[in-house]
This record gives C-alpha cells, structure tokens and sequence, in this order.
C-alpha cells in the first residue's frame, strides 16, 4: 500500500474514532452537573438507603478531619468527589487487563465490550430506584470504562511515528469536546429539576439520553470502525496474562511497566517510567486542584454553578482551538519538549489562581492553565505511544492510563484536604510548585534517551 493511501486510510479511520469518542464522553460527561441533584434525589425517602447513609458518614469524617464548613453545597461536592475517586479506582484496575486482552483479541471486540459495559451501567442507572443501585452502575461503568485507553490504541495503531501527535491531538480535541457538550446538556437537565414536581420520572431523562448515546456509539463502531491490529500482530494466548495478573494489578508493578517489559526494550522501560511518573505526578496535581476550583470560585468570587459553567466552557474552548490548530503540528521530535514548556506554563497559572484577587486576574490564570493543559497530555501519550511495541501497544497504553486514573482518584481527596488545612492560596501556590516533580521526571526520560544514543 503506498504512503498517500495509508494516509488516507489512516485519516478516515481517525475521524471516525473521533466522532465516536464524542459520542462516548458526551454520554459520559452529562452526569456530572446532575451529581448535587441525584445526592440530594436518593437523600430522600424512600430512595435512601444504608449504602447512602454509611457513604454520608464517611464524607462528615473527612470535612470535619480538615474543617470544611457544613455547607450543603460542600457536603454534596465531597460526595461527589468520592462516587468519582471510586469510579477512577476501578478504571484503574480495569484499563491494563483491558488493553492487555486488546493485544490478544483485537481492538474493535475490546472497545466493543466497554462500550457495552458502559451501557449496561447506564441502563441500571435507568432503574436505580434505591442509592445502593445507583453506585452499582457506577461500579459496572468504572470497571467497563476504557474505551479512551482502547481509543489511544487505536491512534497508536493508525498513526505511528510524525503522525502520532496529529492523532493524539484529534482524541484531546474529542475530550474537549466532549466535556464541553455533555455536562451543558446535564446541566440542562439540573435546570430542568426546578420546574419539575416529580424528580423520579426527571431522573428517567438524563440516564435515557446516555442509553440511546450509547447504543449509537455500539452501531457506529459494529458499521464504520475497522479493525486495526491484525491477526497476524495479536498475541497469540491469554495464559501470560493469567500467569502474571499480578503485573496488571499492583500499583508498583503498573509503575514499573513490568507487564511488557518482556515485549519492550531495556532502553524503552526506563524511558516508560520516567513518562509514566511524569503522567501520574501531573494528573494528581491536575486533577486535585481542578476538583477544588469550584470551592476557590465560589467562596472568593461567590460564583453560582452556572458562573461555573461559563469558566469551564472558557476553559474548554481554549483548549480545543489549540488542540485543532497547533497540538496536532507539533514534531515527534519535539513532543516531550513540549509538554516539558506546557508544564513549566502551568506552574505560574497555579500560582495566578491562588493568589488572584478579581476576575480578571482568575480568568488570566485559567487562560494560561487551559493552553498549557491542552498540550501535557496528548503530547506524553504520543511520547510513550512511540515506544511502544507493537505486540504490545495495548497493554502499554492500558498501564499508562490506568496511572492517570489512579491519580484521578487520589488528587481530589488530597488536594481538598490540603484545600481546606491551609487555605485556598497556599493550596494552589503549593500544588503549583510540586509541578517541578513531572517536569524533572520529563527531563529524566530526555536524559535516557541520550543515554541510549551515546551509549
């Protein structure tokens, strides 16, 4: 096959991933402004529920622990924030064995399987009548949800070498994307909750619309998707992958990247786990101070959750113009040095934020948060992408993802504690300044591979 017609293929296989990757986070995302709501629904008789009632328990601990006002704005984030550290967790666990079992039987079956997962979650959501359903769905969704790590495969596969940037990019701008529409059409829906008397036969309509998304999402990927590894490239048995679960489970192992350091060259490990510390030290920084901008906005700016919107979808469209026109340009050659620069831009946005003082000095700090933010992360997933094997891209990928998850869930819990132990200011000052950490650790992997070419 020549070059322009595996380019064109290649293209065409790329914008169809993407538009069921905007599917997928649409139904994904929609949820997340229904939380506060769907808290105060199964707080209720007859909804609640002993699961609900040790779960309350667990969040008065942890706000009296590190003193946040009983506010119950407060009391419903911080429940949110645990249904979500618990949603991160089992992707955790869930995204090396799945991406793993892509190397085995292909990533359309694999991505086919999540997606399905996704939608059985979505469809007890549909009948979650007691509290104690509702977290079923979300396990079932935690566990099924990896669909992005299969998604990066998939661009792995499609578009190596120059072209891995262009398609990491596309998949951050599907991102963008999707947390841009889906959580404005829950908040649809949140507003929707005040007109209606009936809040049972309400909470039908945001679980429905996930449903039917998801069935389209199955059909696009049954009708349009190929399948991009070959027979020929599959592992060819699961009995390693039995043998050595351990290597997909402990978190020192994912760390270590030991379940392919058989398939991967001495060379590439190193360079795997600096990326991979690089990715999990950021994203626990990321997420933990993302999670607690809506406490910074709206006890120093009095911010509604509608003011709240408007900061995300600024935040939002910043970084999907960049990931469109400049993210998806940038050399292989110069992707690490890249995300290095972009991190180095997101420590003064930390700082900005902490310390501002009007709205105008906030959104100056968003706006230099959202263009670096754009950058970090397609552009290390396109780093540790390149080194990957290929009969073993899935695996290495799934690993890599699952440290992001594992991040997810630990960042929001500590960053809030910190949040509220020393305050606001330091708390964004301090997390601004551990950003140092991942952009040693990206200097680390440069100095590997120099180590490989002058050694």
């Amino acid at each position: 096959m020549s070059e322009s017609a595996l380019s064109f293929s290649s293209s065409r296989t790329l914008y169809k991933l993407t538009a069921i990757m905007i599917v997928d986070l649409i139904a994904f995302t929609c949820i997340l402004p229904l939380f506060p709501s769907i808290i105060d629904f199964y707080s209720r008789t007859p909804h609640r529920d002993g699961m609900y009632d040790s779960l309350e328990w667990l969040c008065h601990k942890l706000q009296n622990a590190v003193g946040v006002p009983e506010v119950r704005r407060y009391n419903s984030v911080f429940f949110g924030g645990l249904l979500g550290s618990m949603f991160s967790m089992l992707q955790f666990f869930s995204s090396p064995l799945l991406g793993a079992l892509s190397d085995i039987f292909g990533r359309k079956r694999i991505l086919l399987l999540s997606v399905f997962g996704s939608l059985l979650s979505y469809m007890i959501w549909l009948n979650s009548s007691v509290f104690s359903l509702f977290v079923l769905s979300r396990i079932i969704g935690g566990l099924s949800k990896a669909s992005v790590s299969i998604a990066t495969t998939i661009i792995a596969d499609v578009c190596p070498g120059e072209g891995s940037s262009r398609g990491m990019a596309f998949l951050g701008g599907s991102f963008s994307v999707g947390f841009i529409v889906g959580p404005m059409i829950g908040a649809y829906f949140t507003a929707k909750t005040r007109t209606y008397s009936n809040k049972e036969e309400l909470f039908l309509f945001p679980a429905q619309f996930s449903v039917i998304m998801s069935i389209a999402e199955l059909i696009l990927i049954v009708a349009v998707l190929p399948e991009t590894l070959e027979a020929s490239e599959r592992k060819k048995t699961s009995r390693e992958l039995i043998a050595n679960c351990s290597n997909y489970l402990w978190p020192n192992r994912l760390f270590e990247f030991s379940a392919v350091k058989k398939d991967s060259k001495d060379k590439n490990i190193s360079q795997l786990q600096c990326y991979g510390l690089a990715y999990f030290f950021y994203l626990f920084l990321y997420s933990g101070l993302e999670f607690t901008l809506s406490f910074l906005t709206h006890v120093r700016f009095q911010y509604t959750s509608t003011e709240q919107g408007k900061m995300y979808l600024f935040v939002g469209l910043i970084m999907v113009f960049l990931q469109g026109c400049l993210v998806r340009r940038i050399p292989v050659s110069q992707q690490r040095n890249a995300a290095r620069f972009a991190v180095a831009v997101i420590l003064p946005s930390y700082i900005i934020i902490g310390i501002s003082s009007s709205e105008a000095f906030l959104y100056g700090g968003l706006a230099l948060y959202a263009a670096a933010s754009a950058i970090v992360v397609p552009c290390i997933t396109s780093c540790v992408s390149n080194l990957s094997e290929n009969s073993s891209k899935g695996t290495t990928l799934g690993v890599f993802r699952s440290l992001g998850a594992f991040a997810r869930a630990l960042g929001p819990v500590c960053a809030s504690m910190v949040f509220w132990l020393i305050g606001s200011s330091w708390c964004y000052v301090v997390g601004g300044m551990l950003l140092v950490f991942p952009y040693i650790l990206l200097k680390r992997a440069q100095h590997e591979e120099d180590k490989v070419k002058t050694g």
